[in-house]
């Protein structure tokens, strides 16, 4: 803890030097170029994403008198990056055996669960698409617009249409840079040309004419595109009123503050909880645009909790039901699907979803859990993180073995509402497959596609469910009605699923969903126990390919110029 404190320190003490906007806004950049745009700067980094957010959270909670810095040179970066390196081997070390400990099965699975949760808890950002992030926040927090107007002055869909409006500037600008159609007082949004003339070369000099300023200062100056005024996002409804009540909730200033470790959450690492920096000067800038999205839900979801949280949790556990059923409605059909939603089978056990598509059963338990984030001791971590689980998908699978055991036994099946009436009866007899899937809102990473880790079965031939976020079970039924798929590709993926368990490595769903739409994750690689298998982020590449044609979200952005074909993305 010393090493790791002194590392941290140390690496706290050189950003402190940089200018806050050309820094952040170099940060930014590199966000967008993690799938191998700048192997050169980013190829080193264990986990680029979260380690480019510590950086910018150091020096956003670094003092601001000192940073005036711009530019670094590549060996001032090398030393960043292995900073960055030895920080995160310090936290490897917390799993290491101490001198004095005895090394037992025991210790060692308590230790793998341990170090994989907590990477991947740390390491790894909320991965879904904008969309999901906007119906979402949309659907929920609506319904809770008494208590956020309440406490914040402002409606959810202000919130909204503050990011809807920031989301365009910003397509504006990045299409200012190719069609020279600049936004007017451009210059004002950066202060690069107040040091160019000085130490810029010549030939570079040269090429700053009429219509090619604004692109070659956006790249000199990446910050510059995602700075704003708050005039710049105004409209009828938008008003300089709500701008500054949405500001004050999302933004924040360069300020000396506690934040220094990788893993912190008291203080937070300030750039996820405000993603939205105040430069002091009439100028805002956001570090990453998604950011806001997240950090509207954090807000609200954090407000609920502490004002309405009964409310809030009900409303929240009906609308990741409703949202599973309309899914499986848009896969097999609404006429040839029977629903069942809390029903019961055994007084007083109250089960989510049941649904019959011909001769298959699928048994579904939606969580809307929040996952603690695991401690550095791996003792400690490791109770956390079972306990966790078995308050959810341990659960969870009570529950759907509750009614497996009906279809596995062959016996009949009455469905009975609260009180205990039989509104229908299913002769599980015509049923060939019943499948039990948990539905959780965030994910469990690791332990949850490897159910063998902490899932205790009764039997050792008992299947184990599918467990998976309800956002990674969108895309992927999504995808396959896209892609015009059989609805019966499913049922397929569902029995190759249940091989995987216990000899697969994998933080992200996605990527065996998509190592099996992609024929390299096949029923005779699951078959075989004797290889452990582990998942690529390139395996879910095929879903983001499938993003730029069109996914099908509710409410899709930019629908019609991704049906055109002539979409850029970057």
């Amino acid at each position: 803890m010393d090493e790791l404190k002194v590392l941290s320190n140390k690496l706290k003490a050189i950003l402190a030097k940089y200018d806050t906007r050309w820094f952040l806004g170099n940060l930014s950049f590199l966000i967008t170029c993690i799938d191998g745009k700048a192997n050169d700067q980013l190829g080193k980094l264990s986990s680029p994403m979260r380690q480019l957010y510590y950086l910018g959270g150091l020096l956003m909670s670094s003092a601001n008198n000192n940073g005036i810095k711009i530019q670094y040179s590549d060996e001032e970066w090398q030393e960043m990056i292995d900073l960055l390196n030895k920080i995160e081997l310090e936290y490897y070390k917390n799993f290491f055996p101490k001198t004095e400990e005895t090394i037992t099965e025991e210790w060692k699975n308590h230790r793998e669960i341990a170090m994989h949760s907590f990477l991947s808890y740390f390491n790894q950002g909320p991965l879904n698409y904008e969309e999901q992030s906007i119906n979402w926040i949309i659907d929920l927090f609506s319904k809770m617009d008494d208590t956020i107007e309440k406490n914040y002055g402002i409606k959810t869909t202000d919130l909204i249409s503050f990011y809807n409006a920031i989301d365009s500037l910003f397509q504006s600008n990045f299409n200012a840079t190719i069609t020279h159609n600049y936004r007017d007082n451009w210059e004002q949004y950066s202060n690069y040309p107040l040091f160019v003339a000085d130490e810029a070369p010549q030939e570079i000099k040269d090429l700053f004419d009429e219509n090619r300023k604004y692109t070659l200062l956006s790249v000199a100056d990446f910050g510059m595109n995602l700075r704003f005024k708050k005039e710049d996002l105004t409209d009828e409804s938008l008003t300089i009123e709500k701008i500054n009540k949405i500001l004050s909730l999302l933004s924040t200033k360069r300020k000396e503050q506690d934040f220094l470790f990788y893993t912190q959450t008291k203080p937070l690492n300030p750039l996820i909880e405000f993603p939205i920096i105040d430069l002091e000067d009439g100028l805002f800038q956001v570090f990453e645009i998604k950011q806001i999205l997240h950090s509207i839900q954090y807000h609200l979801e954090k407000l609920c909790n502490n004002q309405c949280q009964d409310k809030f949790v009900k409303q929240k556990g009906s609308l990741l039901e409703t949202n599973i059923i309309e899914l499986f409605k848009q896969l097999f059909g609404e006429k040839d699907l029977r629903i069942y939603q809390s029903y019961y089978v055994v007084d007083r056990c109250e089960q989510d979803i049941l649904l019959i598509w011909g001769k298959y059963a699928f048994i579904i338990e939606a969580k809307a859990y929040n996952i603690k984030e695991p401690f550095r001791d791996p003792e400690k971590a490791f109770v956390r993180i079972k306990n966790d689980f078995d308050s959810c998908i341990g659960y969870a699978y009570e529950q759907t073995r509750r009614v497996e055991k009906y279809f596995i036994d062959g016996k009949n099946i009455d469905i009975k509402d609260k009180n205990g009436n039989i509104i229908d009866t299913i002769d599980t007899t015509k049923i060939d497959c019943d499948f039990s899937i948990i539905v959780n809102q965030k994910s469990f990473g690791p332990i949850q596609t490897n159910l063998e880790l902490l899932l205790h079965k009764e039997k050792d031939d008992d299947v184990l469910p599918w467990a998976v976020k309800f956002d990674d079970l969108e895309v992927f039924i999504k995808t396959l009605i896209a892609q015009k798929k059989k609805p019966t590709l499913f049922v397929d993926f569902l029995l190759i699923r249940e091989l995987l368990h216990g000899h697969i490595i994998c933080d992200d769903e996605l990527q065996i969903c998509g190592g099996f739409l992609s024929k390299k994750i096949t029923k005779r690689v699951a078959e075989d126990e004797s290889k452990m298998i582990y998942t690529i982020p390139d395996l879910a590449n095929l879903f983001d390919e499938q993003y730029k044609r069109g996914m099908g979200f509710k409410n899709e952005r930019n629908i019609e110029y991704k049906k055109s074909g002539n979409t850029l993305f970057w």
